[in-house]
């Protein structure tokens, strides 16, 4: 078969992996395992579809220094494959179970076949198990090579009846895409196993997570592309978990609104106004702790989530995110100086607020906090 024809699909779908990568790194929330793990899969698959690329391209080639490094290439390629499966059943599981957290410690039995299928890759050069490359620099397959594509396969199905047998906790538009994403690259990888020299699998399960992505996106993407700060769909989300959790532990959101926003945009431009939204943020994020977080919830108006226990630590964070604002402002070029008014109080858990009452409760704090400042300036 001729190369170019062997590698074309695996050029093109690692060319849109990249670009899609590049997409999906900037605007998913990375502190969601469930996001991490997708963005694994696909960095992964596109890793996969590069060595296997190039290890096309270098077998039969006669040259003898060639030879190390297309078994080092197929020994890759063998690990990482059910690897690739297992990432995916992870990203199932996450997704169907919204508040679970992945243990790898409590998963060790569906590991053992990863870890048979990396022993039996890393000695195949030796005792030709599930693959070798013979003295002419040829890539032969072994008399276990559908050992990965089984645990592969397992993998997936796995998956499968676990999507099918939880559908309830989803709607139809999670349900499908999930149930269906193995699906197509178990008919290309049935394929690529049947017929030698065919390349399928791994472009298919590109193919497959772009597709998903494009459908789940909407819930999967937690992070304004401008700011890099979280959604307000995320900080709801978030906010409810916290009230409903068990155990009562105290946070308190700040409600920060820009002052003179409107006057940066109309006399400076929107660039600007955005380069003063993104400094804002980045002001705050480098005050704020692993545990805390920053939401863009409006066009200039942001929302701080804060692990704290008393009044007195929130005004800390307030007062040195205030200081650091007036030293960008010392150190600044821009024609113009940021500040903010804000609101803030602790979530009274004896009062059963919803996340909406204890927002708008919050906003009209920052408001009381505006009108003082004007009325200040006026006298």
């Amino acid at each position: 078969m001729n190369l170019v024809l062997r590698i074309d699909n695996n050029i093109i779908a690692i060319i849109v992996s990249i670009l899609f990568l590049k997409n999906i790194s900037n605007c998913l929330d990375k502190q969601e395992t469930k996001n991490r793990v997708f963005v694994s899969v696909f960095a992964l698959n596109a890793v996969e579809l590069v060595i296997e690329t190039f290890s096309c391209i270098i077998n039969r080639q006669p040259y003898m220094w060639l030879m190390p490094i297309s078994t080092i290439f197929h020994v890759v390629l063998y690990v990482l494959g059910p690897i690739i499966t297992y990432a995916w059943y992870v990203f199932s599981r996450l997704w169907i179970d919204k508040d679970a957290e992945y243990k790898w410690k409590d998963n060790i039995i569906l590991l053992i076949p990863i870890i048979i299928n990396t022993c039996l890759a890393i000695v195949s050069p030796i005792v030709k198990l599930e693959f070798y490359v013979d003295k002419y620099n040829v890539y032969q397959r072994g008399a276990l090579f559908f050992i990965p594509v089984i645990i592969s396969f397992f993998y997936l199905f796995y998956s499968f009846i676990m999507i099918y047998v939880n559908r309830h906790k989803l709607n139809s538009i999670e349900f499908f895409p999930l149930l269906l994403f193995g699906v197509f690259p178990s008919i290309a990888s049935l394929i690529q196993a049947l017929v030698y020299g065919v390349l399928l699998m791994w472009s298919s399960i590109a193919y497959s997570l772009i597709i998903l992505y494009l459908y789940l996106q909407q819930k999967m993407m937690h992070i304004d592309y401008l700011t890099g700060a979280w959604t307000r769909d995320k900080l709801y989300k978030h906010l409810n978990n916290r009230i409903r959790q068990k155990k009562s532990k105290n946070f308190s959101i700040v409600f920060i609104d820009l002052n003179d926003f409107k006057y940066i945009n109309d006399k400076f431009g929107h660039c600007e106004g955005d380069r003063a939204l993104t400094d804002v943020v980045s002001i705050i994020k480098s005050i704020l702790r692993s545990e805390d977080s920053v939401t863009r919830y409006g066009g200039d108006e942001f929302v701080l989530f804060l692990n704290v226990d008393n009044q007195q630590e929130v005004e800390s964070i307030v007062g040195r995110i205030s200081n650091s604002v007036a030293e960008y402002n010392k150190y600044s070029n821009a024609e113009y100086l940021l500040s903010f008014s804000c609101g803030y109080e602790l979530y009274d858990f004896n009062k059963s607020m919803t996340v909406e009452e204890y927002i708008n409760h919050v906003d009209q704090l920052m408001y009381w906090n505006k009108n003082n400042l004007k009325a200040n300036i006026t006298i």
